[in-house]
């Protein structure tokens, strides 16, 4: 039996959704999803690494030997590791950041991104401006959105920066009306509920970046009121083709169009791409008490460059399987045994010593808590991270959660939810961490299984991640790395988070650390008389499907 194998629930739907799938034939999105000229882009990648092959083959070098610093650097421990991969965590925003923006710097022939959530914010134009700085050297960009999270200004934003000969921009199951979203609620229900989760960025197809964090300031440490933690990882070797291959699927499909086809020109706004970058002021070139501090540090002590080039990265390297959830799954064109969440089930089984959760939306279902209960009471050491209620930045999923907190605890699983509170300078030695003067929000989707086998990616377990949108990640087998994911719940988290504890009588406390005392709570911590009606209400309602 499998943790993983949540089901969708089925009962019926709501009245309100009902009522709309009448009105959701007043949807009409292009005919073509595709233009030429993005078409011939993509064949110009696809020539680039053509010739390249044809090249290495006829010289009979390994690939890409003749190439740039950091593809020669790349390769040759590929050479080392023909049948592995190689891994390095990323653990703070700042460094997240980092890493993006000086690989895009280094890259020399082709960006693939692919991303749920691109926010016009101060994060979001500085990437953007480095893949336009990238594309005006030569560098073929691609950068693939989810639209849930659009808007019309930003829209215009993707349109400009679509313009530039070496750049193409698609979204991904797009919503129709683009200024007045509202109406998609009414028109475009159920189809623009299922979204592309993914995220991942690909340079030179030698390099990627995988994991949960989005581009945005609270996602990359440059948001003074919330921060999420989170974990990406940086990968080389075999498993960056899977990757790519994914990418390519998602990007090739009828179901993204170019920017181009859902949005016109506003005619009223800058025409130059650099210009209309408004977020993006004197304070980025060096006005200290400016919110790019946090950037310019983090880019200036990054040696990620030159310890690319020099090959002291300390990644390391192992067996690993890459798993994506079919782009059809966005259509419902293809059958749920190809969903990632069945994928997990295979290559993962079930526990037979230890089970170590994190994950920022956990909406186990009866069936999921059925099978958590199961494997407790097998032996099965079962322990979950998530967040508080003073922590979500999803406060209805808080709602699809605390009513499997008593059955879970009385089974023996230890149960951790992350304070709002929590602060970097008290993680050091964890795998995520978040800056201390804003509130912090777990991000991170990650759970270890036994000894060996550790999951990083976009997946929560939830319904709405195994069940409605898509979602991608790594397998990495590594007994060092699974030992620490295990090590980090634990006693010493207790400065950052509550443990859940069941009393005798059926009521829950939690306990914590404060100033380096013990503290216990009778009630759920922060969460009023208000709220507590709310979230109770919300958990007797049929939602866990859409959470």
């Amino acid at each position: 039996m499998s943790m993983f194998s949540i089901e969708p629930s089925n009962l019926s739907l709501s009245l309100a959704l009902g009522l709309t799938l009448g009105l959701s034939g007043c949807q009409i999105l292009p005919k073509q999803p595709h233009l030429p000229e993005s078409v011939a882009l993509s064949e110009r990648v696809e020539a680039l690494y053509e010739q390249e092959d044809n090249k290495n083959i006829e010289q009979n070098q390994p690939a890409e030997s003749d190439n740039t610093d950091l593809v020669a650097a790349i390769s040759e421990q590929n050479d080392i590791h023909p049948e592995l991969s190689g891994y390095h965590p990323i653990v703070t925003g700042a460094n997240a950041f980092a890493s993006r923006s000086v690989l895009t710097d280094m890259a020399t022939r082709t960006i693939d991104a692919q991303y749920y959530i691109w926010h016009n914010d101060q994060a979001g134009q500085l990437l953007l401006k480095n893949l336009w700085r990238a594309a005006e050297r030569g560098v073929i960009v691609r950068l693939l959105l989810d639209d849930f999270n659009n808007n019309a200004e930003f829209d215009q934003h993707l349109l400009r920066f679509s313009r530039h000969p070496n750049i193409a921009v698609r979204i991904i199951n797009p919503l129709v009306h683009r200024k007045l979203q509202t109406l998609n609620y009414v028109t475009g229900l159920p189809r623009i509920n299922r979204r592309m989760h993914n995220k991942s960025m690909i340079f030179d197809k030698q390099i990627t970046i995988i994991g949960g964090r989005n581009i945005g300031n609270e996602y990359l440490s440059n948001d003074q009121n919330s921060q999420f933690a989170d974990l990406d990882v940086l990968l080389i070797g075999k498993v960056v083709a899977d990757i790519d291959n994914s990418f390519t699927s998602y990007w090739s499909s009828p179901l993204s169009f170019d920017i181009e086809t859902l949005v016109k020109p506003d005619t009223n706004m800058p025409s130059d791409f650099l210009e209309a970058l408004d977020k993006l002021g004197p304070e980025e070139e060096g006005d200290d008490e400016g919110n790019f501090t946090t950037y310019r540090a983090a880019l200036e002590e990054s040696t990620i460059d030159k310890d690319l080039i020099n090959q002291r990265v300390p990644f390391r390297w192992t067996d690993m399987q890459f798993l994506s959830d079919d782009v059809g799954k966005l259509s419902k064109s293809v059958p749920s045994e190809t969903n990632l969440v069945h994928q997990l089930r295979t290559l993962l089984g079930s526990p037979t010593k230890q089970l170590t959760i994190i994950s920022s939306y956990f909406v186990p279902t009866k069936n999921g808590v059925n099978t958590l209960v199961q494997l407790a009471e097998s032996g099965i050491d079962i322990k979950i991270l998530t967040n508080s209620f003073d922590a979500t930045d999803v406060t209805a999923v808080h709602s699809g959660y605390i009513q499997w907190r008593p059955v879970m605890l009385r089974a023996g699983i230890k149960i951790y939810e992350l304070k709002s509170t929590a602060s970097e300078e008290k993680r050091e030695n964890k795998l995520w961490k978040a800056r201390s003067q804003s509130s912090t929000s777990l991000h991170a989707k990650t759970f270890a299984v036994d000894d060996h086998q550790v999951f990083i990616g976009s997946y929560n377990v939830d319904p709405r991640s195994a069940n409605i949108n898509t979602e991608m990640g790594v397998i990495i087998n590594d007994d060092q790395l699974a030992k620490q994911l295990h090590g980090a719940l634990g006693d010493d988290l207790l400065n950052q988070a509550y443990e859940v504890k069941l009393l005798d009588n059926g009521k829950l406390q939690w306990h914590t650390m404060e100033n380096n005392e013990e503290v216990v709570y009778d009630s759920e911590p922060r969460v009023g008389v208000s709220d507590h009606v709310w979230l109770t209400i919300m958990s007797w309602l049929p939602i866990d499907w859409l959470l």
